[in-house]
């Protein structure tokens, strides 16, 4: 525990200085309150166009995570990281802390390819990760909670084998523990339309205490959800938590895949608030209990 607090000291300390003007993440007017929180996250990220990994629009992106986090009272950190040949990017990580030593993890990447603004691809799962902060006091989680913003996913962009955000993070995890205290972690990766959801990972079967216990967890808040093995090795942020012996899964778009995944027309008028909603329902209900 002391070793878990010392480091996210640390990762705090890194994170002062944010830059994001006052009001970030905050509604802009009367009407923009009435707005759920997470459509209104999300909006707005894509509205400010293609977030490459380790571009300045990425780094905008972090900024304003960081400042919502802040804002809903978590202890707030970035680790950073490197991008071959592209510079560097990070991790933007809000922790609510429990009494307990068990972990749960939600994620969900910044960036985007060069060509799209991510509406959907994800700046979705960066608005139920907004929508999730503000609401943790409320849910009173069973377990530690960090929430993750995570940076570099795209790998058609960055070239790497892995999405480099979701290792260096899933890294940091296992040196704290992870094997022993994590309980799973969710990547909430292209949750803003398309329903109902594919639960996805790697495993032959659903395990109890993962798979089956986030679909319980939909059942619960009656999120129409499927557990859909996935393809090789995983193809979001959960695949580098696997491949270090630490449960992971992907909530995200189902059957009907995403027409428009790494293209132009991901925009924002395309996501759908229901759908944002519901995906935010499941985690409540899963880091709950």
């Amino acid at each position: 525990m002391s070793a878990l607090l010392a480091s996210m000291a640390a990762v705090a300390a890194a994170a002062a200085g944010s830059g994001e003007p006052a009001g970030a993440g905050e509604p802009a007017s009367a009407a923009d309150s009435r707005v759920p929180v997470a459509h209104q996250i999300a909006t707005r990220i894509s509205n400010w166009g293609p977030r490459p990994a380790a571009g300045a629009a990425e780094a905008r992106a972090h900024r304003l995570m960081r400042r919502v986090f802040r804002r809903a009272g978590l202890k707030v950190g970035t680790q950073e990281f490197r991008v071959p040949g592209r510079g560097g990017s990070r991790n933007t990580i809000g922790v609510r802390k429990t009494r307990r030593s068990c972990l749960r993890i939600a994620m969900a990447h910044a960036d985007t390819t060069p060509n799209s603004p991510g509406a959907n691809d994800n700046a979705s799962g960066l608005g139920v990760l907004a929508a999730l902060a503000g609401r943790l006091d409320r849910i009173d989680p069973r377990c530690d909670v960090w929430l993750v913003a995570t940076g570099a996913e795209e790998r058609v962009y960055t070239g790497s084998p892995d999405h480099l955000g979701a290792l260096a993070l899933a890294r940091r995890v296992r040196r704290l523990g992870g094997r022993r205290r994590l309980d799973w972690a969710l990547s909430l990766d292209e949750v803003g339309r398309d329903r109902p959801f594919w639960l996805r990972s790697p495993v032959p079967l659903p395990r109890p205490s993962v798979e089956r216990f986030l679909l319980r967890a939909a059942g619960r808040a009656e999120v129409p959800v499927s557990w859909v093995r996935d393809d090789e090795t995983g193809n979001s942020d959960h695949r580098e938590f696997e491949l270090l012996g630490m449960p992971a899964a992907k909530l995200g778009v189902g059957a009907g895949g995403e027409p428009c995944r790494h293209m132009p027309c991901d925009t924002p008028d395309r996501l759908d608030p229901r759908s944002l909603r519901l995906a935010r329902l499941l985690a409540e209900a899963a880091l709950s209990r």
